[in-house]
């Protein structure tokens, strides 16, 4: 008769024993369903928030650790603290990463109309002579450039929008729309191409098309009289290479205070590296008539921040991970982290819960099992005593007391696998509408959380009942697996301690004992 055999005969015989043994299994069992079901459905329900968020990156400053920074600096020190920008040499290779769908690395000026009329502000009629009176003493400070501190006259009324990557978020998105003609080529805009793509309102306005030639100015009139301009580097002639179409337009509360150049069809997109170009010219004459004034250097041009938007929002962790340990400590890619953390909070806090749960339950069936173990074995010396001495090894006895056990866990794992689904549910669903509900009241109660404007327009919301409504706990095939090697190696700890006693066990002993 193998040791099989003999297990089951012993269960057979012992049922008050082996019904309190399946029992106890059962009940244990069941806390460890519960635990790995809310810890799965939890880590579900954090994949499914990252999938409904949409896939951004903004690279940009961490303002909070750089301000803290900044205010812990003194004197020359804190002159000097300048904010950090992304690399440039990073941010290509992460343009190059097959995972980024689109990205806006670009840097925004103001400039001058020139032999062509910008798209007019369409202000509520019913402010129209405040606004007027408003928007018609508007100035500009030409401080840099001019020296004097007087105001100029002349106000900027277009928007350059100089481009180091021509995969725009907005392109991909739809938002915008090439009415005709192309966008910009990397090779125009590392090049610093004289080209431009403009609003289809701009060029219906100006009857421009694609192909015609655009002029802008960087600076005023009255900002050039403080510079010799011998090659005329401020002015740029640009050709049409593309019109968008856009429905982009300013609010109600945005036309209260716009002036022209923060008109969406006052937008032109042309390379960065041309406006670098230009600007650095007539920055190094004026640093030659001013002598005291700061010179500009071409960091100075680096655009302050990265958005990319990837193909896939569950590779958004990894993209960070593999490219956030090269950047400046200063510097951040946030992927609306606030709003995560915010959605996953009682999802973290439910799993550590059920880690907890799971923790203990094992630690507590270890010690009853081995107890319960080796307390029956002092019943059994007799028996024991028996099958040494006809020949058993001591190896197949401690297996066939690794069986008994096993066999009434297995049997009470398997009850509990449909038990434990439903306490489950039940508990995991209570639990989380507590956590929510504390989640929410201390969200009432946070302060300000600073964001960048840039990236917030690309970022969406996803409700905390989006975040509930995904969490559904219940068993699978992988908690099943897991509960069921976890049973043997609880039934194979709890078993060491009764092996133990048997290999000291002596037949002779044991027999004349018992006599």
């Amino acid at each position: 008769m193998n040791f099989m055999q003999r297990a089951l005969r012993h269960l057979t015989r012992s049922k008050t024993k082996s019904l309190l043994l399946t029992l106890t299994f059962f009940l244990i069992a069941n806390f460890v369903v519960v635990g790995f079901s809310i810890s799965s459905a939890a880590a579900q329900a954090k994949t499914e928030t990252r999938r409904k968020m949409n896939p951004v990156i903004a690279f940009q400053v961490d303002f909070d650790a750089w301000y803290e920074k900044y205010m812990q600096l003194e004197g020359d020190e804190r002159k000097n603290f300048t904010s950090p920008k992304p690399d440039p040499e990073l941010v290509r290779k992460m343009l190059a990463d097959s995972r980024v769908k689109a990205a806006d690395w670009m840097r925004s000026t103001v400039g001058y109309a020139d032999g062509f009329e910008p798209v007019p502000i369409q202000r509520p009629a019913s402010n129209e002579d405040d606004e007027d009176a408003l928007f018609g003493t508007s100035v500009v400070m030409s401080e840099t450039i001019s020296g004097s501190g007087q105001q100029n006259s002349q106000t900027p009324d277009m928007t350059m929008l100089g481009v180091m990557a021509p995969q725009l978020t907005k392109l991909a998105d739809g938002t915008w729309k090439l009415a005709s003609g192309r966008m910009l080529t990397q090779e125009e805009i590392d090049n610093g191409s004289l080209v431009a793509v403009i609003d289809k309102r701009l060029a219906e306005a100006n009857n421009l098309n694609v192909g015609d030639f655009l002029k802008l100015k960087l600076y005023s009139d009255d900002e050039m009289k403080a510079i010799a301009d011998p090659q005329n580097n401020n002015v740029l002639d640009l050709e049409i290479v593309g019109i968008l179409e856009s429905g982009e337009e300013l609010s109600n509360d945005e036309l209260q205070w716009a002036s022209t150049y923060s008109n969406p069809a006052n937008q032109v997109i042309i390379p960065q590296p041309l406006y670098m170009q230009r600007d650095l010219e007539l920055m190094a004459q004026f640093h030659q008539a001013n002598p005291k004034a700061q010179e500009t250097t071409p960091e100075d041009y680096n655009p302050s921040s990265a958005i990319f938007v990837l193909n896939d929002p569950l590779e958004v962790d990894a993209f960070r991970e593999q490219y956030g340990q090269s950047m400046d400590e200063f510097l951040v890619m946030d992927a609306n982290d606030e709003m995560y953390q915010r959605l996953s909070k009682p999802l973290d806090t439910l799993t550590v819960f059920s880690d907890l749960i799971v923790a203990v339950v094992l630690i507590n069936a270890v010690v009853i099992i081995s107890l319960v173990s080796a307390l029956t074995l002092k019943t059994r010396e007799t028996e024991i005593g028996v099958l040494l001495s006809i020949g058993v090894s001591k190896v197949k006895i401690v297996a066939q007391l690794f069986s008994e056990v096993l066999i009434t866990a297995m049997l009470g794992f398997i009850l509990a696998c449909a038990t434990g689904s439903m306490i489950a549910g039940r508990v995991g669903e209570q639990a989380l509408a507590m956590q929510v509900q504390e989640n929410q009241n201390n969200s009432a109660q946070s302060g300000f959380i600073y964001s960048s404007a840039s990236s917030d327009s690309l970022f969406n919301e996803v409700s905390q009942e989006e975040v509930t409504a995904s969490y559904h706990a219940g068993v699978n095939a992988v908690i099943l697996i897991q509960i069921f090697l976890l049973g043997i190696g609880v039934v194979f700890v709890s078993t060491l301690i009764p092996s133990l006693m048997v290999l000291r066990f002596n037949p002779k002993k044991i027999l004349m004992s018992q006599n």
